[in-house]
């Protein structure tokens, strides 16, 4: 193994936002140089806020009580990470891979508010979602068709006139989820599929919307 110099730069502005030491073989893929440089930078005390991390390999990181707003987190491989305690709010979590991720005490709350947002403007439509979420007919990639993102299901229940924003908390949340994940699934969007049903259905006990019974 050799000593690099893996560089981790700014969402906004592209700069490095730090540098990082780690080991590296010649046959290492660059999103695992990425996950071991986001492993250096939680035990050195580097600044994740905003850090473009997408695709980084964090299979089983440590990462409790890590400060990872604003990160974007595209098709990272958090399986199995420890984010117990993380800030997560504003990060971009589309095509995420968090089954197994350990999230008590996680800051989730940008994207439960935000789809709790979404949902009091289409209460009548809430419990087609929640169908949708159960049925595994969720695609967080596609604003049409039978099986559709939020919004979309949403729509396709009725509703009218909901904010289309691909970059809304919710639907980065949502883009987690494709055709066929159904909450429980041991899949990237089963996982998504069943924190979206959790938040969805506990939504509807707080605003007493009732929903069908689970066959």
């Amino acid at each position: 193994m050799t000593i690099e110099k893996y560089e981790v730069r700014n969402r906004w502005t592209g700069d490095v936002q730090f540098t990082a030491k780690i080991e590296v073989t010649p046959d290492m893929s660059p999103r695992v140089k990425l996950g071991l440089a986001v492993r250096w930078g939680g035990r050195n005390g580097a600044d994740l806020r905003d850090a473009v991390l997408r695709g980084a390999d964090l299979r089983g990181a440590d990462l409790s009580d890590a400060d990872l707003r604003g990160a974007v987190l595209i098709g990272a491989v958090l399986s199995d990470a420890d984010l117990r305690g993380a800030d997560l709010r504003g990060a971009v979590l589309s095509d995420a891979d968090l089954r197994g991720a350990v999230l008590s005490d996680a800051d989730l709350r940008s994207f439960r508010a935000d789809l709790w947002m979404i949902l009091t403007m289409a209460r009548h439509e809430v419990p087609a979602l929640v169908e949708a979420l159960r049925d595994g007919k969720v695609d967080g990639s596609t604003y049409t068709g039978g099986c559709a993102c939020l919004v979309g299901t949403l729509e396709n229940a009725g509703a009218v006139n909901l904010p289309h924003s691909a970059s809304s908390p919710a639907e980065q949340w949502f883009a987690m989820i494709r055709e066929g994940d159904k909450p429980g699934d041991d899949t990237s969007g089963g996982f998504a599929a069943a924190k979206a049903l959790e938040w969805a259905t506990e939504y509807c006990d707080l605003t007493g919307i009732a929903l069908p019974v689970e066959a």
